[in-house]
């Protein structure tokens, strides 16, 4: 990374850090079952990511599940096959400040929403998905464990083994699954 790129990161996380501690929420533990909103986040790489998400998306309405997300690209425009719709967002290079922190309207309001669930599906660190997680109202925040996000996320999942997003949700699905259920012999 060049100069320049790396003072942008660098005051782009002063960012996040200054707002999140004037930021609070209230904490509860949600299932998959027991959770009636989902926000997700994740990085919009290529049409295969797209089918992947949209089936989750399909999955969870079946469940009568509220889902709202935003994606990201590194593109300077949409992608073609990105299909937009009510409850999905997308952000390009072209709606990002000096600092990477995302410019569009319905940013802050994703950001405001008090979902039960929200979950980052990104892979890898994406700052404008970052931003978004970490300023987030959600009431159980997942994501990809970095020892840098611990304050940001409520439960985080190593990566380290997962060969792609479909089997990084698979690990979320487990796991949020685990939660909320009675102990044998209870």
């Amino acid at each position: 990374m060049n100069l320049i790129t790396n003072i942008r990161i660098k005051v782009g996380k002063f960012a996040i850090a200054r707002e999140w501690t004037r930021h609070h929420r209230v904490k509860k533990n949600n299932s998959l079952s027991t959770a009636k909103s989902i926000g997700l986040l994740y990085y919009l790489a290529d049409e295969s990511v797209y089918i992947t998400i949209e089936a989750l998306i399909k999955s969870l309405n079946e469940k009568q599940k509220k889902v709202r997300l935003i994606c990201y690209t590194d593109a300077k425009i949409v992608p073609h096959y990105f299909i937009p719709k009510l409850s999905q967002d997308i952000i390009t290079v072209k709606d990002l400040n000096w600092f990477r922190k995302p410019t569009k309207g319905f940013v802050q309001e994703f950001i405001g929403e008090k979902f039960d669930l929200l979950l980052d599906l990104s892979l890898f660190d994406y700052f404008p998905l970052k931003y978004i997680a970490a300023l987030s109202e959600a009431s159980l925040k997942v994501g990809r464990f970095d020892e840098a996000h611990t304050d940001y996320y409520d439960l985080m999942i190593h990566t380290s083994n997962v060969t792609g997003l479909g089997e990084f949700i698979t690990q979320i699905d487990h796991y949020l699954n685990m939660l909320n259920q009675e102990p044998d012999g209870q």
